[in-house]
């Protein structure tokens, strides 16, 4: 698999607990079922995504640097890197959306006031 696809992949995992019963609904398939079960897993999804994202970075610094001491044109080059950055921030955003609410509340427990 290319690092093209690997962040194609890596971008739908993590963003399958939202915008899969949206497409569900759209589609008339009863989204609010789905949105129950993909919400269960949503933490399970982003971790598949950001290991797909890894490989699909590895993949492409590999395939960059085999290019670089061969001096040939890698191809897909420019699209694949645009594809793996854009990966990269939907990833991200949906890991911190999910690690937020645990990173305040570790953050409160901490230091919040607490009645005595």
């Amino acid at each position: 698999m290319n690092a093209v696809k690997l962040g194609i992949g890596s971008a739908l995992a993590a963003s399958a607990c939202c915008l899969g019963p949206a497409a569900l609904a759209a589609a008339g398939l009863g989204g609010l079922g789905a949105g129950v079960f993909f919400a269960r897993f949503s933490w399970l999804l982003v971790a598949a995504a950001a290991v797909l994202l890894g490989l699909g970075w590895r993949q492409y610094l590999a395939q960059a640097k085999r290019c670089q001491a061969t001096q040939c044109r890698m191809p897909g080059g420019a699209g694949a890197l645009v594809i793996l950055s854009v990966a990269s921030v939907v990833v991200a955003g949906f890991a911190l959306m999910h690690l937020g609410p645990l990173a305040a509340k570790a953050a409160c427990a901490v230091s919040c006031q607490r009645p005595p």
